[in-house]
């Protein structure tokens, strides 16, 4: 049986309990040897606005893994700089894993924008795209469908709590918390 691999790229500016939380349940739902997270360097569709330095974003992911059984994390985009396309990450993570099911997790709200993905149709043979679906009622696709559980919290919302000097303890792991504080991240920021 081959290797199945699940992808989550993103952001994660900042990674939250949202983002394990989806990711464990991808793991387990669909059987993954494990999950890999691919923090961008910088993404194609949010190029209006300004994250969190790239490494800083990569260590806040790794110290929110850190110990998972089953989460790895690759900076392969973070280190090609530049705009961070899932073509060129399919790519390299089809060298690295020739014969495994790779399974790229994407949120419902991508479906309208997934046409103007870079050669889309070529990534769509080379991975299987996984929507995580918030209502019961989604449109429908040809994709695999998870259905997530109800989870609140969002990167936005996080940055908007740091800026107004809100706790966001439960929302972040402590380690991704401590980063943020001690790089006084999103001050400022609403």
């Amino acid at each position: 049986m081959p290797m199945r691999i699940g992808i989550m790229g993103g952001t994660f500016d900042p990674i939250h309990n949202g983002h394990l939380l989806l990711a464990r349940d991808a793991l387990e739902a669909l059987d993954l040897h494990k999950l890999v997270f691919i923090p961008n360097y910088l993404s194609p569709h949010k190029l209006a606005r300004s994250a969190a330095p790239a490494p800083l974003r990569a260590a806040m992911v790794r110290a929110a893994i850190e110990g998972e059984q089953g989460f790895e994390m690759d900076e392969v985009e973070i280190l090609r700089g530049g705009p961070s396309y899932t073509i060129d990450t399919a790519l390299h993570l089809r060298t690295l894993y020739p014969e495994a099911d790779l399974f790229y997790l994407i949120g419902e709200d991508n479906l309208p924008e997934l046409h103007t993905w870079r050669r889309v149709d070529e990534l769509r043979c080379m991975i299987q795209l996984v929507v995580i679906a918030r209502a019961a009622d989604s449109p429908p696709h040809p994709y695999i469908t998870l259905h997530q559980r109800r989870i609140d919290i969002s990167a936005t919302e996080v940055r908007q709590r740091i800026a107004k000097g809100q706790s966001i303890r439960y929302l972040v792991p402590d380690k991704v918390r401590e980063i943020i504080e001690n790089h006084q991240l999103y001050r400022g920021i609403i």
